[in-house]
């Protein structure tokens, strides 16, 4: 860890600058600037602006460049809550990058992402990930390296936040801790329920109603009724108000609403009020000077700063030290352990067909947790109702109506009306998707009331089986 930590937080129209420094048990924050930026269209006179402004910042402290944090904006982000069989554990970056098509619109070879075990039960892992176009993060990296600073870690603003809130203890046993940001139009809540990090909403909300809107949000989170009355909202943000915070508070049923702590943090008594608005950048460098809770990092493994490996150098200092002790030692004391040694040997001797057995258990195991790993990632690779959905709205005919679809993942069955149904089968057989297409049913006809007139349709039900193969693959 580091005695001070730069943290360098891009926001969509703002830059905002934290320095901290760590003393005997104490975190200070040195100095912070929150500086308005230019609009992402105007690229060269924005890139010019951040770079002038963090090159003052750095003059000014004279800060060394290579203790530098960052975080870019949330909304370039995509973040998931993802549920994996235990057996993954053992690869799980690999494994991770094989499901990124999965859990995002993007290829693996197209994003930059990161992980955090949040739970490991018997048979599964809960994580949360965070995925992002290299193209969206590659132009900070490149801005930064114009003026020397290669950063160690690149994150979201949510993380500084729960780690500043971790850091402060903020989270409490056998309550919800709901943390908010607001940075117009977008606001991002993280519920604590406990320590335990449990859920994550980042939506766009327009001015009208925020608060109600807020609110309601909260509500669809999952928690049982009860919940509320143990919840408690921790307002933070560059857009924050009075208003938005009073209108929180009228609420009945929650617990309470706050600022989030920031009692561990020394910083002059004139700049409090500025820090609930940048508590988030305020987490952004901690990362520098203590271990933190959650510990996510978008930088690419092959741009990552190695720590210095101390652990060889001091294994052969101490084996010299102890080669010197052992030089001291009399016969008898050698005589005597080497006696030990031979009863250890002995006793290895003796344990070795069970060592060996335990061994060829393990074995065992493993083959069999990789079978069922694979086992999951074939089901996982089945074809999705989205899919299929949206393959029947491309090849059926703006005078089809569909008026029941069901898919059990081996079979797919629509029923509905159509001009002429016999056109139908043909249309899927051609599909990529489906195979085995026929009539669950003899067609019938029945005339329907229309503005237009009465008109004649073709009731039909048809059923068909998945390809095996998805569209594009």
């Amino acid at each position: 860890m580091f005695d001070t930590s730069f943290g360098i937080d891009f926001r969509q129209n703002h830059l905002v600058l934290t320095l901290l420094k760590k003393s005997f048990r104490k975190i200070r924050l040195v100095d912070f600037g929150i500086y308005p930026i230019l609009p992402e269209g105007q690229k060269e006179e924005r890139e010019a602006q951040i770079i002038g402004m963090i090159n003052s910042f750095v003059s000014k402290h004279q800060i060394g460049k290579d203790h530098v944090f960052i975080s870019i904006p949330r909304e370039k982000a995509v973040a998931r809550f993802i549920k994996l069989p235990i057996a993954a554990k053992e690869n799980l970056r690999k494994v991770m990058e094989y499901e990124v098509p999965k859990y995002t619109p993007f290829e693996k070879e197209e994003i930059y992402f990161d992980f955090q075990i949040l739970k490991q039960e018997k048979d599964w892992l809960r994580l949360y990930a965070v995925f992002i176009k290299k193209i969206e993060a590659d132009p900070y990296l490149s801005l930064l390296k114009k003026i020397g600073i290669e950063p160690i870690s690149i994150q979201i603003p949510s993380v500084g936040a729960l780690n500043l809130f971790y850091y402060h203890e903020g989270a409490k046993e056998n309550e919800i801790s709901v943390l908010l940001d607001v940075a117009d139009p977008f606001i991002e809540m993280n519920l604590l329920q406990g320590k335990q990090w449990q859920e994550s909403f980042h939506l766009c909300i327009p001015e009208e109603k925020k608060e109600s809107k807020i609110l309601n949000t909260f509500r669809r989170s999952g928690l049982k009724e009860d919940a509320f009355s143990k919840s408690t909202f921790f307002v933070h943000g560059l857009d924050m108000d009075e208003n938005l915070l009073i209108t929180l508070k009228e609420e009945n049923q929650i617990k309470g609403v706050s600022w989030p702590p920031l009692n561990r943090i020394e910083v002059e008594r004139e700049k409090l009020p500025a820090l609930q608005k940048i508590y988030a950048s305020i987490g952004v460098p901690l990362k520098g000077l203590i271990k933190t809770r959650v510990d996510l990092n978008l930088l690419p493994l092959e741009r990552r700063k190695k720590v210095r490996e101390i652990g060889r150098p001091l294994s052969v200092a101490l084996t010299f030290i102890a080669l010197l002790l052992a030089l001291t030692w009399g016969v008898g004391v050698y005589q005597r352990y080497s006696n030990e040694l031979a009863t250890i040997n002995a006793e290895i001797k003796k344990k070795k067909p069970e060592v060996e057995s335990v061994e060829k258990l393990q074995k065992e195991k493993e083959g069999l947790a990789k079978e069922v790993f694979e086992l999951q990632k074939i089901k996982s690779e089945e074809t999705s109702k989205v899919e299929i959905l949206r393959e029947l709205t491309q090849i059926l005919p703006d005078t089809v109506w569909i008026w029941n679809f069901k898919y059990t993942g081996k079979e797919m069955e629509i029923s509905g009306y159509a001009d002429s149904a016999s056109d139908l089968i043909p249309l899927l057989d051609k599909s990529p998707l489906f195979e085995k297409v026929e009539f669950l049913a003899p067609v019938t006809k029945e005339r329907q009331m229309k503005p237009g007139g009465d008109k004649e349709k073709e009731r039909f039900r048809i059923k068909a089986k998945p390809e095996g193969r998805r569209i594009g693959s």
